[in-house]
């Protein structure tokens, strides 16, 4: 990784600076007790947080984040965004919720951000993936196969949901064998990853080997039994087959899931094979 200004490390550094200094000037040069740390220090960081406050609503959110309160993580990634925090986990997190709402423009407006800040590796390989999903989002799907195979290039392993999101872009461009190589490497990593399964029944569903797709559908539901995208699909071929029975308690079951935009179907898709039933 090209070494980037860490302001965060500068900042422990000149606060441990700031603490070894107090201490000197109050217990040897004052000659004052020890207790006199206690203030100064509490006096330092209360004037940190005000001056820092970007940074440290993004520690805030990220605290609430990771005890999944989302509405209050959400109330401090917002005043950390609007203060142009460089809290880079925040201004990750914060992007990823917005990417499942569907707002790919102000997610990618976070994720470049955090790029530029970001020292971490882990960070490195996360933020393009979720760049190139806002890219899709924003329907170029050119640009966030470039930006996900450029991970490829640039690293010996990369996981599978990027393998994954790869063979879901080329299933967008109709390149069902270029989608098929990056799905059964994400099986090969992980054989249990139902998106990849999931990724296979689209496969051969457009491709019209229906055997097969129901095949790999019910593997991804096997392994995660509450996968929109399989379940609608399911309820699709079941409706094709004429079983209208069988087909709405799929769809009826994939309308109780979590979709979000990230899905390949919508909720709106699923409500209107619901009403073709009717």
């Amino acid at each position: 990784m090209k070494k980037k200004f860490d302001p965060v490390k500068y900042y422990k550094g000149f606060t441990l600076g700031y603490i070894m200094v107090a201490w000197l000037v109050t217990v040897f040069l004052l000659d004052l007790s020890e207790v006199w740390l206690i203030p100064e220090i509490i006096i330092y960081f209360v004037l940190s947080a005000l001056i820092f406050r970007s940074y440290y609503f993004g520690i805030a959110g990220n605290m609430y984040y990771f005890v999944k309160n989302f509405d209050k993580a959400r109330k401090y990634y917002n005043l950390a965004a609007k203060l142009n925090t460089i809290n880079v986990p925040a201004l990750y997190n914060y992007g990823i919720m917005l990417l499942h709402e569907g707002k790919a423009k102000e997610a990618l407006t976070l994720f470049e951000r955090a790029e530029k800040y970001n020292t971490k590796l882990i960070y490195e390989k996360n933020i393009p993936l979720a760049m190139g999903s806002c890219y899709w989002l924003l329907g170029d799907i050119d640009k966030a196969i470039e930006l996900m195979e450029a991970l490829e290039e640039k690293y010996s392993y990369v996981n599978v949901s990027t393998l994954t999101t790869l063979g879901y872009l080329y299933i967008l461009k109709k390149d069902y064998d270029k989608a098929e190589e990056y799905t059964k490497r994400a099986l090969d990593d992980i054989p249990e990853h139902a998106p990849a399964w999931d990724n296979m029944g689209q496969i051969y569903f457009n491709k019209g080997i229906i055997d097969k797709a129901k095949e790999y559908f019910q593997k991804a539901l096997d392994y995660r039994e509450n996968m929109p995208d399989s379940l609608y699909y399911m309820g699709v071929i079941a409706k094709n087959e004429g079983d209208k029975e069988t087909a709405r308690n799929y769809f009826k079951k994939a309308l109780e899931c979590n979709v979000t935009a990230l899905n390949t179907i919508t909720s709106e898709n699923i409500e209107k094979q619901l009403e073709s039933l009717e």
